[in-house]
């Protein structure tokens, strides 16, 4: 196998935490991290990725180590923490949720943890995972907040 499919593409920093990309068909990757406005989830962020588009395209490893790569970058402070929203607007959230464990678990140098919490309220579900830094000094209290944003009302979570 040539080692070069592996290597990111060229990402492109188009504000602070805002990074695009474009892959080998063509297509423009936006991802970026918003921060999250909850008690004592300082320094946590929520994460996107969007493409530009509804072309279908070839499965693209590339595209895992661009992200795995911007990622990194993000967590190299190590107090940020990063929470992954996978929601069943378009039916995708459980495909979404295994392609990112299995980035993680793939790409995971062991400097990682992440929790991974189910909510559902009549039709509607969420997939939400957090991700952060095994010696962030915050933790504790992340991960207090984090059980806690996700025991109130779905609807609340999501406006």
């Amino acid at each position: 196998m040539d080692s070069r499919l592996l290597l990111p593409y060229e990402i492109r920093k188009i504000g602070e935490l805002n990074y695009e990309f474009v892959n080998k068909d063509g297509i423009l990757y936006h991802t970026f991290f918003l921060p999250m406005v909850y008690p004592d989830m300082d320094n946590t962020f929520s994460f996107s990725i969007e493409r530009e588009g509804t072309a279908p395209h070839n499965i693209d490893r590339r595209i895992a180590a661009t992200v795995i790569s911007i990622l990194r970058r993000f967590f190299e402070k190590v107090e940020n923490a990063m929470i992954m929203v996978c929601d069943n607007t378009d039916g995708k959230q459980g495909k979404r949720r295994v392609l990112f464990n299995r980035w993680f678990d793939l790409y995971n140098d062991g400097t990682l943890s992440s929790r991974n919490i189910d909510v559902r309220e009549g039709f509607y579900e969420l997939m939400v995972s957090i991700y952060y830094k095994h010696d962030n000094p915050n933790k504790q209290k992340l991960i207090r907040a984090f059980n806690e944003l996700m025991s109130q009302d779905i609807y609340e979570i999501v406006i």
